[in-house]
């Protein structure tokens, strides 16, 4: 065999290199259409307005695309998460209201101002998540758009095995 008939050495620039965040997961020829990447942004960008009920319709009617169905589900699974911190939240605003209450009716005593540091952390607790929310919405829209393989935190890597 001569020089001229082996193959040329693949070089590190040639090879597919998976990024941190799982950019092109599916592979390092697929690059998603234009109407997946449309979809998949217009999932990440249904939960600001209609929560978890348009990517969940985009999920169930894109099944047939991975790249669709990741982000859709990344969506989803991101809307569960803010769900459980807004129900933490308010079990832990409940609890604190109801600590406040004088036992047996007797005259209150000087915990109103700790219900009320409470009352604003809380609030202002659910206001930082919802402004997360809004971020990482039109963060992963513009990924989606972009056709990346963008994954949120804490859920990303559980969307992926879920959508494979």
């Amino acid at each position: 065999m001569s020089a001229s008939d082996s193959p040329p050495p693949s070089s590190p620039s040639n090879q597919y290199q998976p990024t941190q965040f799982g950019e092109n997961s599916a592979g390092p020829d697929y690059v998603p259409n234009p109407d997946e990447r449309t979809l998949a942004m217009l999932a990440e960008v249904l939960q600001l307005f209609t929560w978890i009920i348009g990517p969940l319709i985009i999920y169930l009617v894109k099944r047939d695309s991975r790249f669709v169905r990741f982000h859709a589900l990344q969506a989803i699974l991101w809307q569960l998460l803010v769900m459980l911190g807004y129900i933490v939240s308010f079990l832990v605003l409940v609890i604190g209201i109801f600590a406040t209450v004088p036992k047996g009716g007797g005259v209150p005593s000087h915990n109103e101002p700790f219900s009320l540091v409470l009352l604003f952390a809380i609030y202002g607790l659910m206001g930082l998540l919802w402004l997360a929310t809004v971020i990482a919405s039109i963060y992963f829209a513009v990924k989606a758009q972009s056709g990346a393989w963008a994954t949120y935190p804490l859920i990303g890597r559980a969307a992926k095995s879920m959508s494979a």
